[in-house]
């Protein structure tokens, strides 16, 4: 959060890395969010918002990067281009709290070892010029479609998630 307003960079990965670790919520709490988000922002940021997105929003916005909507100016040539980033949520499958049979496949060909834990993995790694701005672009279409509690400073405790765009600023 800057402002208020969720940073662009949200679940941009590293540079020359592929993927952004997220929480998955159905594995665990928002109160272990809120203090896992704290332990990992000690002393550079204070943690502003949680937010809230599904395998159908990247999907969505998989779609939406493919299409004339989505263009985006190279830096190097000024060429208009279609957008073309396409991301996938990493996750180790399970059934209920149980691990699924790994010999099985389900929704990824790579399981991460903590139930509570995902990827979202972008097709290419995050580089400086044209490809950073079409991962920032991709970015910011997922973030218009997460949800978003905002924290209350006084009690750290979340208000009810709503639409990023309609959230009040604390």
């Amino acid at each position: 959060m800057k402002g208020g307003i969720v940073r662009q960079d949200a679940f941009l990965p590293f540079e020359y890395d592929c993927g952004s670790s997220v929480l998955r919520l159905r594995y665990t709490t928002l109160d272990f969010c809120v203090n896992y988000g704290k332990a990992l922002d000690k002393d550079k940021h204070q943690l502003g918002a949680l937010l809230k997105f599904s395998q159908n929003d990247v999907e969505q916005v998989n779609a939406w990067a493919q299409t004339d909507a989505s263009k985006v100016k190279n830096e190097d040539t000024g060429e208009e281009r279609i957008n073309g980033t396409s991301a996938k949520l990493k996750y180790t499958p399970m059934d209920g709290d149980d691990y699924v049979d790994p010999d099985k496949r389900y929704y990824t060909d790579s399981c991460i070892s903590k139930p509570m834990h995902a990827d979202l993995t972008f097709a290419e790694p995050m580089e400086k010029g044209y490809v950073r701005t079409r991962m920032r672009h991709y970015n910011n279409e997922l973030i218009k479609l997460c949800k978003k509690a905002f924290m209350n400073k006084t009690n750290d405790e979340l208000g009810e998630w709503t639409d990023v765009n309609k959230s009040p600023q604390n």
